[in-house]
């Protein structure tokens, strides 16, 4: 669970204090899961990771990447922040086949809650999952990865292209997943290669629609240059940076501004 001191911060106050505002955004994405987990397999394999390797899926969420895992033989240890996030998941892996468990925590406090599980043939870091706490904690976060680590394992990190997000960059927008409705205002600041936004969640169907929370947010977005020197300041060897678009097969080639998503690859020495 995130610190108490920390509880006037954006993620506390989304994925601990309204979960269940953010969730059916995540239910909507589990129409591509089964696409980006196949596309992991894929880098699995081409990368060494062993049959059956021990996975972990930081910022699990519902385990939307860490049941298909699970189901194609690995061992899958989930962590996130939102304790109805983690509930879910592990209600469904108990309805599923497979070797997954689920773990409720603060990414900056992941080593001492996961004291006793790894090392990890393979991490991943998916949905841009990253950058909440800005680039030092990014930083410190994949060091202690690394130290949980077996030699040689490979992480993937997906996140937003940088290069692709400047030039369709939308200052205004609007989400909506099941009867959630989210309004957004965004300021990208690119001299500290920041997204600032302003969330205003809505609520209900017809003429029952509420606002039940506004967030102010940011979280750092990085190029492929940034999050290359990012890893190997935090001991990560950069294998490739792949980009793909959302939705379908994910037909992973090299990163181009034309590719919206981002997919970083790093293996600890």
């Amino acid at each position: 669970m995130a610190k108490p001191a920390d509880s006037a911060h954006w993620t506390h106050k989304l994925f601990v204090e309204r979960p269940e505002l953010f969730l059916p955004f995540l239910e909507k994405a589990e129409d591509r899961a089964e696409a980006e987990v196949a596309a992991l397999a894929r880098l699995f394999d081409e990368h060494g990771v062993p049959p059956g390797g021990s996975v972990l899926d930081v910022a699990c969420g519902i385990g939307r990447h860490a049941l298909p895992l699970a189901r194609r033989g690995y061992r899958v240890t989930g962590f996130d922040i939102a304790p109805l996030f983690v509930e879910r998941a592990r209600e469904r892996a108990a309805a599923q086949d497979g070797d997954a468990q689920f773990f409720v925590g603060d990414v900056r406090d992941i080593a001492p809650l996961l004291k006793g599980q790894g090392p990890f043939d393979a991490i991943v870091n998916m949905f841009t999952s990253n950058g909440y706490y800005g680039r030092a904690a990014d930083v410190a976060l994949f060091q202690r990865l690394g130290a949980m680590s077996s030699s040689r394992a490979v992480m993937v990190v997906q996140t937003i292209n940088l290069d692709w997000l400047v030039p369709h960059f939308e200052p205004e927008g609007m989400d909506a997943a099941g009867t959630v409705r989210i309004l957004q205002r965004r300021r990208l600041d690119m001299d500290k290669s920041t997204m600032r936004s302003e969330w205003d969640f809505y609520e209900g169907s017809g003429s029952d629609v509420r606002l039940r929370l506004k967030l102010e947010m940011e979280h750092r977005v990085y190029s492929l240059k940034e999050l290359r020197e990012l890893l190997e300041e935090a001991g990560w060897g950069f294998v490739q940076g792949l980009g793909g678009q959302r939705g379908g097969e994910i037909g992973l080639a090299e990163l181009s501004p034309d590719l919206m998503d981002m997919w970083v690859v790093a293996r600890w020495p």
